[in-house]
């Protein structure tokens, strides 16, 4: 829940019809800073405690955060014919050839059938659009794998007060047009799966840590929300970024294997606040009281600043704030390894993960020889309209000039 509440996260529907597929660029070193500072206010997630009404927009509602499903692909159901069409149509050769198919058209210019060269650049189109389709149904079919994939939170009587309620998210036929799933509750949450899909925790795990224990709910990733908190395994992925708060070690360490994010294979340590590694069961996280006040979501993958406000129990006891760096936070696309359970609060979710705002926008693909064509169709059009308006100028030159313009064909 953030306190900034002239930053909307909500995304008009008519503008994710045509928006799809693009996220924010990864900045580049030199401005990163500047470029974060300016992504908004500080994000203070709330957790088992009443969001204050300053916090709240004039409905009474927390600020609504981007759901926790990704779209890697470029097109919609909506979108794809005329988007396909425009990308198709930045080709020089495509426009040339549809510069020619119109002066085909025109009787006083014409040379031949129109239908012809018609059905040549509508049939280059059309296989070009289905070729476009099914290199992007993969990259569709690649995120609702991810989008699908099982995670396990705190439910059964817990609840998320970060969430904003059930009824506020989309469902019908707005949502199987734009939602790469097409499945009701996808930005929602609460939808449970089968246990058989999710991988077996350790023997040696705590009874309560177990997957199939009572305190938790199996649900999938597309329905994490801000503020909750996530359950992890070894071997497991990562599903958001999250605060780490408790593992199986004593001390509150956990590894994470980060090739995802930087390529590297070795193992990367990570540790939670010293005040929250007693949380070893579902019973002292659904009593732990605490705000989280994080910085705004930054492409910055080796950098994180944030505060945990402890609140304590009993009147005559203090609160506690303890800092957070990188070295708390785990990231999404990050895989727990060497490490029986961790146990992390979810604080940027989907497009403001690190890792998907460091992806930038579905690129095009341009080939070298396609690059070299529209060069050399632009010249080719370029010396093609020279000569032609030099033949312009000249003949009617010579036209003007009725005797001397009759005496060259005779």
């Amino acid at each position: 829940m953030a306190t900034a509440r002239s930053r909307n996260h909500s995304t008009p529907w008519i503008k994710r019809i045509f928006t799809s597929g693009k996220r924010k660029p990864a900045a580049s070193s030199s401005t990163s800073a500047d470029a974060d500072a300016d992504a908004g206010d500080k994000r203070t997630v709330y957790v088992n405690l009443a969001i204050p009404s300053t916090s709240l927009d004039t409905h009474g509602r927390p600020t609504p955060y981007p759901a926790n499903q990704i779209r890697t692909a470029k097109y919609t159901l909506v979108s794809f014919v005329p988007k396909n069409i425009f990308e198709q149509f930045r080709r020089a050769a495509n426009i040339y050839f549809l510069f020619l198919l119109i002066l085909q058209f025109i009787p006083a210019v014409t040379t031949g059938m129109p239908g012809l060269s018609a059905l040549a650049l509508f049939t280059i189109v059309l296989l070009t659009m289905l070729k476009d389709g099914y290199e992007d149904s993969k990259r569709s079919a690649s995120d609702k794998e991810a989008n699908r994939a099982p995670a396990v939170v705190l439910g059964r009587g817990w609840t998320n007060v970060n969430k904003l309620p059930a009824h506020m998210f989309r469902a019908g036929l707005f949502s199987f047009l734009l939602s790469d799933s097409g499945a009701e509750g996808s930005i929602g949450g609460g939808g449970s799966i089968s246990a058989s899909s999710h991988g077996a925790p350790s023997k040696d795990s705590a009874p309560d840590m177990a997957v199939d224990s009572d305190a938790w709910l199996q649900t999938e990733w597309r329905h994490l929300h801000v503020g909750d908190i996530v359950l992890l395994h070894d071997g497991e992925s990562v599903p958001a970024d999250l605060v780490l708060l408790a593992t199986s070690e004593d001390d509150g360490s956990c590894f994470i294997e980060t090739k995802n994010l930087d390529g590297e294979t070795n193992l990367k340590s990570k540790v939670s606040p010293p005040a929250t590694a007693h949380l070893t069961s579902p019973q002292h996280l659904a009593a732990f009281q605490c705000t989280i006040d994080a910085e705004p979501p930054s492409t910055q993958l080796y950098s994180f600043k944030g505060s945990m406000l402890i609140h304590a129990e009993g009147p005559s006891a203090s609160n506690s704030k303890e800092p957070l760096s990188v070295d708390n936070l785990l990231l999404r696309g990050s895989v727990v390894r060497n490490t029986q359970w961790a146990v992390g609060v979810t604080v940027f979710t989907g497009d403001e993960t690190k890792i998907m705002m460091n992806a930038g926008e579905t690129p095009s693909k341009r080939s070298r020889i396609e690059r070299m064509m529209n060069y050399q169709v632009l010249s080719q059009f370029c010396l093609l309209f020279l000569l032609c308006l030099l033949s312009a100028i000249l003949g009617g030159i010579y036209f003007g000039r009725a005797d001397s313009f009759q005496a060259v064909f005779i």
